[in-house]
């Protein structure tokens, strides 16, 4: 089964993706802080991540270098209430799949995950 870690300090973004995707035959899990976050993916994997830019205790860019450091192969997906020129080239260079704004379109970020789970790296 796709494995899908969601990092959002927002409840009912956490629930709405959770609800979408759940719905899609897709398992997710919830993180709605940096220290959880950290603590979920050193012991787990996942398939895919999407990760807000600001959380409570840290920030998005560092949990994806994190994900990067322990070679996770999961893609990671950044999502974002504020969304601004430099995140987008840290999110280039640590080469994520994509970049979403809030608030977040239900159509596209269900097209977004099915591409990005398509793609032909090894995250499965």
């Amino acid at each position: 089964m796709v494995e899908i870690l969601v990092i959002d300090d927002e409840e009912s973004i956490c629930e709405s993706i959770t609800w979408l995707l759940e719905k899609e035959g897709y398992s997710v899990t919830c993180a709605m802080d940096f220290a959880t976050a950290v603590e979920t993916i050193k012991n787990r994997d996942f398939n895919l991540y999407f990760v807000d830019l600001i959380l409570p205790g840290g920030n998005g860019i560092n949990i994806i270098k994190l994900i990067k450091d322990l070679d996770k192969k999961g893609v990671t997906i950044i999502i974002t209430g504020y969304p601004n020129i430099p995140t987008l080239v840290d999110s280039i260079r640590l080469d994520t799949y994509d970049y979403i704004k809030k608030p977040i379109n239900k159509e596209n970020l269900l097209k977004i995950v099915n591409q990005a789970l398509a793609t032909p790296i090894d995250i499965l």
